[in-house]
Parts: C-alpha cells; sequence; structure tokens
C-alpha cells in the first residue's frame, strides 16, 4: 500500500526554518529593550527581584515594554473599571 502524506515534503522543513527566524527576531527585540518603565520612566536595574516583579508587554508589531509595579496595578484597575 501507497502512503498517503497530508503535508507535502519540503512543507515542515519551511515551516520550521520560518518559526526558528520568528524566535530569533523576538529575542532580538528582547535584547533591544527599553531599561526604563513605559508609564512612569522609572529605572530598570537588572536585579533578581527586578526580574521577577517587573511585567513585560509583548507584541508583534511593537517592541517589549517594561512596566514597573506600581504602575501594573494601576493599568490592572484601569483595565478592571473598563471591563465593569
Amino acid at each position: 500500500m501507497k502512503k498517503i502524506r497530508r503535508i507535502k515534503p519540503g512543507q515542515r522543513k519551511r515551516e520550521r526554518r520560518e518559526a526558528s527566524k520568528k524566535l530569533e527576531a523576538q529575542a532580538a527585540a528582547f535584547l533591544d529593550h527599553d531599561m526604563e518603565c513605559c508609564v512612569c520612566g522609572a529605572e530598570f536595574e537588572r536585579t533578581q527581584t527586578t526580574v521577577q516583579e517587573w511585567m513585560v508587554v509583548a507584541s508583534e508589531d511593537h517592541k517589549p515594554r517594561l512596566t514597573c509595579p506600581s504602575c501594573w496595578k494601576l493599568i490592572e484597575k484601569e483595565v478592571e473599571n473598563r471591563n465593569v
């Protein structure tokens, strides 16, 4: 019996290459981000606690944005108020 392939032979390879390129672009964007809060401008110091507390918002169109914990709480409250 002959096996029926659902995916064309080169398609999987192309998809892997595209996914790899996309991942590389995202990793490069994270290395090239601003080192301050996008809302209040507080400086980001790379320590164990700040890395765990600060939030990063990333989208495909823009560079990643860092947000300090105090500003992140304000953003969450505003989102809650808009959803209610």
